[in-house]
């Protein structure tokens, strides 16, 4: 047997005149290093405080405190030689929260009801509407770049339908494992797909074909049946996590205030609970990963 010894040296320093080309991968690795060590002394743990990036949320209890936090990061960064734009920059306040406008020192930030981040939409209500009509735009977007082959009658109806549930419905349910989804707006995401898997077939109205024989032509189950597998399946992931984990605090944070009369908004938890309630199942029984997703997979298994 023969072993061969390396040595390994370290160059000399050489200077770096060329920034990094668009697309390195270095890129994004770089700039997320050389942010965290920008903002270090400003920034806050989650929930109060998410950054991906450059796109940067900030929330506070109070508009002067979130004030006081937004010119800590404004002094943080300009010292650096970097900016915070206040054009692109928003400001939500809860609903039914009369709070004057927000500054970043002299400029006054956007007053908006609802804001988009990482692809999702958060109102001032805490309502899912704007959402779920996002997730069903984004559900038609997929389904035009596809349409080439959907709505090709030399394709056979089950590879159709396995190019849906590649492409098109994953759009449509993106981030649907932590929604508090109603029966309405989970109803209006059905009659939106029924649209596409009909015109998939070929199918109108005045064929007078039920639902149930299209979903079985092209085998894709009903849409409620995936949210509640993705929504089972990160309750699951919760479980397992412990409560130091950003998804559990975020769990059990309350609300400071009265608040007003009438039925409760339904909430993550709430959902989950009838869910194990109607299934009849333990939170125990989460614990065991590969048993909990082989539990919720049959339970919902689409019909062939």
């Amino acid at each position: 047997m023969t072993q061969v010894r390396s040595s390994v040296g370290i160059t000399k320093e050489f200077p770096v005149k060329v920034g990094l080309h668009q697309g390195s991968a270095l890129s994004p690795y770089l700039f997320d290093l050389i942010m965290d060590v920008l903002v270090k002394d400003v920034k806050k743990e989650a929930p109060w405080n998410m950054m991906f990036a450059d796109d940067v949320v900030r929330c506070e209890q109070s508009i002067d405190r979130l004030e006081e936090k937004l010119e800590d990061w404004r002094k943080a960064l300009e010292e650096r030689g970097m900016k915070i734009r206040r054009t692109k920059s928003e400001y939500l306040a809860l609903k039914d929260v009369q709070m004057r406008s927000c500054k970043i020192q002299d400029d006054e930030l956007k007053s908006v009801c609802k804001f988009k981040y990482l692809r999702s939409y958060i109102q001032r209500d805490g309502g899912l509407e704007s959402e779920i009509q996002h997730q069903i735009n984004c559900g038609w977007n997929n389904w035009r770049k596809t349409s080439g082959v959907l709505c090709d009658k030399k394709v056979n109806t089950g590879l159709k339908g396995k190019v849906y549930e590649s492409v098109v419905r994953p759009a449509m349910i993106y981030g649907a494992e932590t929604w508090p989804i109603t029966v309405a707006q989970e109803r209006k995401m059905d009659v939106a797909e029924m649209r596409m898997l009909r015109w998939m077939c070929g199918v109108t109205r005045k064929d007078r074909t039920r639902n149930e024989f299209v979903r079985g032509a092209v085998k894709v189950g009903p849409m409620g049946k995936k949210i509640l597998e993705s929504r089972l399946r990160w309750y699951g992931h919760l479980q397992r996590k412990g409560e130091e984990y950003i998804g559990n605090r975020v769990e059990d944070i309350k609300a400071e205030g009265v608040r007003r009369r009438g039925r409760l908004k339904m909430r993550w938890k709430d959902k989950i609970s009838r869910d194990l309630r109607e299934k009849g199942w333990e939170k125990e029984e989460a614990m065991d990963r590969i048993l909990w997703r082989r539990t919720i997979q049959k339970s919902n298994a689409n019909p062939t």
